[in-house]
């Protein structure tokens, strides 16, 4: 279809014009000329907790992270959603608090969304807040000054 051959193996003839291989190296060099170093640092893409892994420690990052997996420790970043299937247990430090699947443990948002399925348990302090019919809450929800 749309006249392009279709073939599983690898292209040997590709050649990588991207310049990632030059911007990794600058960037471990701490280079910064701004040549093609940018994708290194896009913020645009959220770093993702894919679902079936674990990740227990501290994540402090700006930018936007999706969990559809577990963490169980302290997340700050400018935004967290918690997918259906994700799960956070600790302290959360964002600008933007989504949570679909599973949140235990206290949080600080500026803005706080809970979806019809969500699990909620613990204390989250908020300025803005949206809930969905059916979402299940344990705790405190607790409007900032």
């Amino acid at each position: 279809m749309f006249g392009k051959p279709k073939n599983n193996s690898v292209d040997e003839d590709f050649v990588d014009s991207t310049g990632a291989d030059d911007a990794r190296a600058d960037a471990q060099r701490g280079g910064s000329d701004g040549a093609g170093a940018g994708f290194l640092l896009d913020r645009s893409k959220p770093s993702v907790i894919s679902e079936g892994f674990t990740l227990q420690g501290d994540i402090s990052a700006k930018g936007v992270l999706h969990v559809e997996g577990f963490i169980k420790g302290t997340v700050s970043t400018d935004v967290v959603n918690i997918g259906p299937r994700g799960a956070i247990e600790g302290q959360v430090t964002s600008k933007s608090l989504h949570v679909k699947g599973a949140f235990v443990g206290t949080a600080v948002c500026d803005e706080l969304f809970i979806a019809s399925k969500a699990r909620v348990v613990g204390r989250i302090t908020y300025r803005t807040v949206a809930i969905q019919r059916g979402a299940l809450i344990e705790g405190d929800l607790v409007h900032a000054a």
